[in-house]
């Protein structure tokens, strides 16, 4: 018996090469649309990991609620909450009078506005860190701090963990790979690895031999890990991380990009966290393009007056987005919002833990507020540990099987998430359907 049980890996193959072939016969439409695309985007997409990390890529025509509709008329329950940028669901009525509103007095001073004040407010309530600036994504946000951390502390190096992900510049694509820290993708720079050191989460050892050399600036880290499934922090282990960066002089950066959503204050807020900065991007603004960063009252003195520190942009701070921020922060994810997903995503773990044990297998259910999941195995303890437990032919097979039955959910390694708008039918929807693949894998 392996991580799977008794499932027949065949049988993985041949349920999957069933379903891409129902899922293309039925969208011509979006077949057609790629085709025509190909001309003049490679992949037949605007970005190209929307062609390599899909089997077809669908094109879509609206979303609404909890839902979004593609091309060919086909509704699907978004569980990925597009990358979790869409928590406040698709086309929400408060985001959208907002929008509406700040673009008829236009998109662009590169100025500040009375919007981007009110959003600061919020977020250093909601936050123990008093001060913030804007960007338009958390890489962007995670870029900038790691650069102020930089200017801070005199040091060159980053600490970041194995399975992390935090934006697509360019430590950020450095990881473990067969042992050996290395950049996980063509096109950076020859010399990146050597600005960055991989730790495991949740093992002080491996974080102290990071730190010991003394040259560490930063550690970035998600309070609980997000890209390689949902990997929770062990008890102790935040205050171990908190501890070791103090005594080495090294600062500490929480992304609370993808677990802002678990409460007004993120998980940094739930479990008292105590870092020097926090970033976070996608739903901070109902889905538009926004990233922000706060740092403390001490990080923030580097960034006052004329001192040439590497941050910024033209549309940083831009009206729509702070419009629409303050929407988010202030009329949709209210504490009634956060406990509504908490309890969809408590309905959500227990339809996936009953369907896990009526199949038999020896798999781990995962729970964390909105979000929720599934190990093929026991509970990992590491980024090593999970990434052993990855499977690529499984998960693709739950994206499209679930696909094909009105339910999209983009990452299953990342596991489903509900947003605001969700309701229980939704996740009954889900669970009827992940139950029905369970049955044909047994």
């Amino acid at each position: 018996m392996t991580a799977l049980g008794d499932i027949d890996r065949n049988r993985i193959r041949d349920l999957h090469a069933h379903e891409l072939a129902r899922f293309r016969k039925e969208r011509p439409r979006s077949v057609a649309m790629i085709g025509r695309a190909r001309g003049h985007m490679p992949g037949g997409v605007p970005m190209v990991w929307m062609a390599y990390d899909n089997d077809l890529p669908i094109y879509i025509d609206h979303g609404q609620g909890a839902s979004f509709t593609d091309v060919d008329g086909f509704t699907y329950v978004d569980f990925n909450a597009s990358g979790l940028a869409m928590f406040c669901g698709h086309a929400n009525p408060q985001i959208v009078a907002a929008v509406q509103a700040q673009a008829a007095r236009s998109t662009q001073f590169q100025l500040p506005t009375q919007a981007s004040v009110e959003v600061a407010e919020e977020l250093a309530r909601r936050y123990p860190v008093p001060l913030w600036q804007f960007t338009l994504a958390a890489t962007q946000a995670n870029t900038e701090v790691i650069r102020l951390a930089r200017a801070a502390t005199g040091r060159d190096v980053i600490v970041l963990f194995q399975g992390h992900y935090h934006g697509n510049f360019d430590e950020g694509r450095v990881d473990l790979e067969d042992g050996r820290v290395t950049a996980i993708q063509r096109g950076l720079a020859k010399d990146v690895a050597g600005r960055v050191r991989i730790a495991q989460f949740n093992d002080p050892d491996t974080l102290r031999r990071a730190l010991e050399p003394g040259d560490v600036a930063l550690v970035l880290t998600e309070p609980a890990m997000t890209n390689a499934n949902l990997l929770l922090p062990e008890p102790g282990w935040h205050e171990e991380l908190r501890g070791l960066t103090r005594q080495y002089g090294t600062l500490l950066a929480i992304d609370e990009t993808h677990s802002h959503i678990v409460g007004p204050g993120g998980a940094t807020a739930l479990w008292g966290l105590q870092p020097d900065m926090v970033t976070i991007g996608k739903a901070v603004a109902g889905g538009l393009p926004m990233g922000v960063y706060g740092v403390t009252a001490e990080l923030g003195e580097q960034l006052e007056g004329e001192r040439n520190l590497a941050t910024g942009g033209t549309l940083f701070g831009n009206p729509l987005s702070a419009a629409a921020a303050k929407a988010a922060l202030t009329e949709v994810l209210t504490p009634d919002a956060y406990a509504h997903t908490t309890a969809l995503g408590s309905e959500l773990s227990d339809g996936i833990e009953q369907a896990i044990r009526s199949a038999g297998l020896p798999w781990t259910v995962i729970r964390f507020g909105p979000r929720s999941g599934q190990w093929f195995g026991p509970k990992p303890r590491t980024g090593s540990e999970a990434h052993a437990q990855a499977d690529g032919e499984l998960n693709r097979l739950t994206r499209i099987w679930l696909a094909n039955r009105g339910v999209w959910e983009a990452l299953p390694d990342a596991g489903p998430a509900v947003s605001v708008p969700s309701t229980s039918a939704d996740v009954a929807r889900y669970l009827e359907a992940y139950n029905e693949l369970l049955a044909q894998l047994k």
